[in-house]
Order: C-alpha cells, then structure tokens, then sequence
C-alpha cells in the first residue's frame, strides 16, 4: 500500500466517526470504524518526517491548518456536546460565553496533535544529550496533556512508538536486527497502547463497545505492515484540506437541521 491508499483509507474512516458525531448524534458502528484514522495518520505522519526535506515548511503546514481547522473543529466539539436539536440559532448565540468556557469545545484539533508529535520526533533527532532529549519528549508529551489535544499525550506517544518500532524503518534496531523480534515487539507494544487508550471506557460503555473501539484502533497495523514505502499520486494538499473542509460541511448540516 503506498502512502496515497493509507491516507485514503484514513480520511474515509475519519469522515465516517465524524458523521457519527455530526449527523447521528450518538455512538454508532461508525465512530468504530473512525479508530482505524488517527494510527494511520501518526503512522503517515512518521513516514513524512523521515522522508522529507525541509521539516521547517513541514510543521509550518502542519501549524497553519491547525489554525485553519480550529473552529470547524470546535463546531464539532460543540455538536457532540450539545443537543442541537432542541436549539435555535438564537439560543446558541446567547449561550456563547458558557460554550466558549467548556474545556471540551476548546480542545484542540488533530493537527496540533500530529504537529506535537512532529516536535517530540524532532526532539529525539536532534538533542544529544539523552537527559535532555527525553526530558523534552516528556515535556511535550504533557504539554499535548495539558492542552487538551485531540488524542493527548497518547497521541504523541503513538506517534513516537510507531518511529522507535515500526520494523521496516531502517533505524528501528533499538533492541536488535532480529527481523522477527522486532515485529512480535511493535505488535504487542501497539496492542497494550491500544488497550491502554480505551481502558477508562471499561464501566463506562459496555465491553461490546470497548473491545471493538480496541480492536479497531489496533487493526491499522496491518496496513502499515503493507505500507509498500511509496507515496502513490501527489494530491498532498487534498489532504490536508479535507479536514477542516468536511467538518465545516458537517457542521452546517447539522446546524441546517435545527
């Protein structure tokens, strides 16, 4: 699979959780099959750092969309924290300064998430001193926390394993050049982070919601096991534009609907 199908395959599981939280309005098979998105886009987010040749324009892209998507964003974070239906656009209006102090819709997007994690990578790359170098990680891997980004210092986390492990990486030999060590180790530490992700939902939501939600945030590995290191069509900004734009779409509907 080349990088073009992996962020195809992300954008549509993406738009299907969102469309769950959008238009449904309540947890459905859709926000399951939404698990699938964010891996593969740490993932592609990993591939991008390694292979690209000016990081600077890189994370000033990534930055300048965070922007762009914020509002959209807090739109959605709004729809899934509010019941629309029973609103008006004149109640909304009225209602700004208590949705504007709800940390929920002030939660930031995944481009920060994904920008975050680009800083965590950069980090590791470039601070010599292994003190320092983890120390910085750590720290923005609780900054991600405390900003309440999309997926948090999980996300970072994610992000960072999948460049530490990922087995075809030609640098991922941390432990050893055992090919096969090497994939058991970022199966199961993948497995246990997803499992990790979802642990607090046990008792909240039925196990037949929580162990889908797991094992749908796990299934990306396969794909990235087929991940054939090709980039496939150039429609980058496609993709980057797809984001803010289907949330935008998605929140007028709903608000359409009112």
């Amino acid at each position: 699979m080349s990088s073009f199908v992996l962020k195809l395959i992300a954008i549509i599981c993406m738009f299907c959780d969102h469309f769950s939280d959008a238009i449904i309005g309540q947890l459905s098979i859709l926000n399951v099959i939404g698990r699938i998105a964010f891996p593969i886009f740490a993932f592609q987010l990993v591939v991008g750092f390694i292979n690209t040749k000016n990081i600077k324009n890189y994370a000033t892209r990534l930055l300048i969309f965070a922007l762009i998507s914020q509002l959209p964003f807090m739109g959605l974070m709004f729809i899934m924290n509010y019941d629309t239906s029973s609103l008006t656009l004149e109640a909304i209006i009225s209602m700004l300064p208590s949705i504007l102090s709800n940390s929920s819709i002030l939660s930031l997007n995944i481009f920060f998430s994904l920008l975050l994690g680009l800083l965590a990578l950069l980090a590791y790359n470039k601070i010599s001193n292994k003190f320092a170098k983890w120390l910085s990680i750590i720290f923005v891997i609780v900054l991600a926390e405390l900003s309440n980004v999309d997926y948090g210092g999980w996300g970072v986390f994610l992000i960072l394993f999948i460049y530490l492990f990922y087995p075809k990486f030609k640098h991922a030999n941390i432990l050893n050049n055992n090919t096969t060590l090497k994939y058991f180790i970022f199966t199961f530490g993948f497995l246990l982070l997803c499992i990790y992700r979802y642990s607090n939902f046990f008792g909240v939501l039925s196990a037949n919601w929580v162990i889908p939600l797991i094992l749908f945030t796990f299934l990306p590995i396969i794909f990235m096991f087929f991940y054939n290191n090709k980039k496939g069509p150039s429609m980058k900004y496609f993709f980057y534009i797809f984001y803010p734009l289907h949330l935008f779409i998605l929140c007028f509907i709903n608000l359409a609907l009112l």
